[in-house]
């Protein structure tokens, strides 16, 4: 048998073994994405049936490649152009790395469901992001091997692009800050939040460059992404939409603090009872606070099951605690302040709180 012949035999051999393990591979990835599909990890069997494709081709050039060195004269053909056997397998392996990004941004998206519209926007921004920087790596990569002094583009790709992040800065800042707020997820679309600066009100959506918060007013407040997670934020939402309702209030002096307690607490359990949006699962407190100029002060603490809940609750409240501190007789003091005269009645001497106004002659 001619040495042409044994090679050819060796040739087909290799590709009849690449064709079968291409074959191997495409079931034992099919089989174990079915039993990823019996555990709920849809995204794991996607990635796994994704990979049949890329694997298949990579053994498949790998078999085609060994075969053809093989023979003599397609040998010296392969080695004279083996680059382009590179570049077929570096855009190969490329295509696989897209199809991550897809799959699992596609899979994020599918989480967020029908809201979230922002963060859905800025993910799939930040997706062609990633498969363009994978691909603009891969074509430096291949262009290297292929021969090509690539240096000099390097660097002048460099220079364009100090200029243009010098020129973007804000807008790069405030769109890598909107990313933070979407992943972090610490302000949301629908949360009510509080900045040190004063503003306050709901969130209506986080942009690629600014947030937007809907005050009570009705208007609308665009905050730069970057300015907005340099700020003191508490939200209001977060762990859960039940806040804390105080009320703030006095009585007089002579009054019986057992028994306004019993009856500012009726008065709280009445409220939340009557009207929507109190929390029903807390129960009201009352906390005397201090021995005041006029008055015994206290607060009242009950809870809104949301922030907008909150305004009518304590509205109705304060008017249902006056009404009732009347029936009762419970006294709340104004303000008074006792003022000594000089004989000549012309200025005040001194003056003392909790006294009736006299005059001394």
């Amino acid at each position: 048998m001619s040495q042409i012949a044994r090679d050819s035999i060796e040739a087909a051999v290799i590709l009849l073994t690449s064709i079968a393990v291409m074959i191997a591979v495409r079931i034992i990835l099919s089989m174990i994405a079915e039993k990823f599909d019996q555990k709920d990890s849809n995204l794991t069997a996607d990635l796994l049936r994704a990979m049949r494709l890329p694997a298949s081709l990579l053994i498949a050039l790998g078999g085609i490649y060994s075969a053809l060195i093989q023979v003599e004269h397609f040998g010296r053909l392969v080695a004279k152009y083996n680059v382009f056997f590179d570049a077929v397998t570096a855009i190969v392996v490329l295509t696989a790395i897209t199809s991550i990004i897809n799959l699992s941004s596609g899979w994020y998206l599918r989480h967020l469901g029908t809201s979230g519209a922002a963060a859905k926007s800025q993910l799939r921004m930040f997706k062609k992001l990633a498969v363009l920087i994978v691909w603009l790596v891969g074509a430096v990569q291949i262009l290297a091997m292929m021969g090509v002094k690539v240096t000099a583009l390097i660097a002048s790709l460099g220079i364009a692009g100090l200029a243009v992040g010098l020129a973007l800065q804000d807008t790069i800042a405030n769109l890598f800050a909107g990313f933070y707020l979407v992943v972090d997820r610490s302000v949301r679309s629908g949360d009510y939040i509080m900045l040190d600066s004063g503003q306050e009100g709901f969130v209506e959506s986080v942009g690629w460059r600014t947030t937007q918060i809907r005050l009570w007013a009705n208007n609308i407040v665009l905050i730069p992404n970057a300015k907005l997670i340099q700020s003191v934020i508490t939200n209001m939402t977060l762990p859960n939409p039940t806040l804390s309702v105080y009320t703030w209030g006095g009585v007089s002096y002579s009054s019986d603090l057992e028994h306004v307690e019993k009856v500012a607490l009726e008065v709280a359990n009445e409220v939340l009872h009557k009207f929507p949006g109190g929390d029903m699962t807390f129960e009201p407190v009352l906390r005397f606070k201090e021995f005041a100029d006029s008055n015994i002060t206290f607060v009242v603490i009950f809870r809104a099951t949301e922030v907008g809940a909150q305004y009518l609750l304590q509205h109705e409240y304060i008017k249902a605690l006056h009404r009732r501190f009347s029936e009762e007789r419970i006294d709340i003091s104004f303000p008074v302040r006792k003022l000594i005269w000089d004989e000549r009645g012309d200025m005040p001497l001194k003056s003392s709180p909790l006294e009736r106004h006299t005059k001394t002659s």
